[in-house]
């Protein structure tokens, strides 16, 4: 990513906004404003705003139409970047910014779903196959850095059997079909923690 269009991450800082970001992202496909509004029912009021500051930063394009006609696509895929990245100091606001939403929409994702399997919501088969681990590893910071790259790799061959099976419906998935969050971070522990 360029410098440039890493200042632009202070547009994912809103809850509202990376929640539109992420429908078309993982959806792949062009979606318009009014199908946007009703999968992310909290961002309706001021929608045409947030979609216009996604696309001032260029994490979306809009294609056609106007207002709720309008039709909007994800342009980034990804989104990475280095510590080198972090000298500029509008970056380095806009990167840490946007790391906290992540971090707490990891932790708001993991309570909703305890919230929706103490309710019954998931079947048995969703329940089993769930993941909750955790691993405490002793490693180098080249070790680590290995690990990242093979899970990478991993996720990589599990994107393309994600969109194989997204090829296979027009815009809701079949009811053998949910999409699946899976969050991976690995970090150093102090010694006194």
């Amino acid at each position: 990513m360029t410098a440039e269009h890493l200042r632009h991450l202070h547009a994912l800082a809103d809850p509202s906004r990376i929640d539109l970001f992420e429908q078309l992202r993982v959806r792949n496909r062009p979606m318009s404003t009014g199908e946007l509004a009703r999968l992310v029912p909290h961002a309706r009021r001021g929608i045409q705003s947030h979609l216009a500051v996604l696309a001032e930063g260029g994490w979306i394009e809009h294609l056609r139409g106007e207002g709720r006609a309008a039709v909007w696509q994800a342009t980034q895929r990804t989104v990475r970047w280095s510590t080198t990245d972090k000298n500029d100091p509008s970056v380095a606001q806009a990167i840490e910014d946007a790391y906290w939403v992540a971090v707490q929409r990891r932790v708001n994702r993991i309570r909703n779903y305890d919230a929706e399997r103490q309710t019954g919501r998931w079947s048995d088969s969703w329940l089993d196959a769930a993941i909750g681990r955790d691993y405490s590893l002793w490693l180098t910071a080249e070790d680590l850095a290995d690990l990242d790259d093979e899970l990478a790799g991993l996720m990589e061959r599990f994107r393309a059997r994600s969109n194989a099976h997204r090829k296979r419906f027009e815009t809701d998935p079949p009811a053998d079909t949910e999409m699946v969050f899976v969050v991976l971070t690995a970090f150093p522990l102090s010694q006194e923690t």
